[in-house]
């Protein structure tokens, strides 16, 4: 609430002190980094992907799909790209069939006993 003489920052046309304008999960700064909202609040984007993201299947880490990142989704899962791979022989399983046993994904070769 105090007046900005230098420096200042604008989001959704308020002015801000850049030292003011921080992250709502870690109050790191968020002046010159990039940062996204959700319901009126800014966060940085490790937090917002800690919070909102949905978590890979395979390495249970955000799946930010930011700056392009592709991933696989199945019916209640996603996987990054590279954890998209068979249970048994850690085949890619990217852009090819697959099975399914209970949480695991198999290659073909790898589920045909099932």
């Amino acid at each position: 609430k105090q007046p900005i003489t230098t420096g200042g920052v604008t989001y959704r046309e308020q002015p801000w002190h850049k030292e003011c304008f921080v992250c709502t999960g870690c109050k790191k700064q968020l002046s010159g980094q990039r940062f996204t909202s959700r319901d009126e609040f800014a966060y940085c984007l490790s937090c917002f992907c800690n919070l909102y993201a949905k978590k890979c299947a395979g390495c249970t880490n955000p799946i930010s799909g930011l700056g392009g990142t592709k991933y696989i989704s199945f019916e209640e899962r996603q996987w990054h790209n590279d954890c998209f791979n068979c249970k048994k022989c850690s085949l890619s399983l990217v852009g090819r069939g697959f099975l399914t046993e209970r949480d695991d994904i198999l290659c073909p070769e790898c589920g045909k006993d099932i």
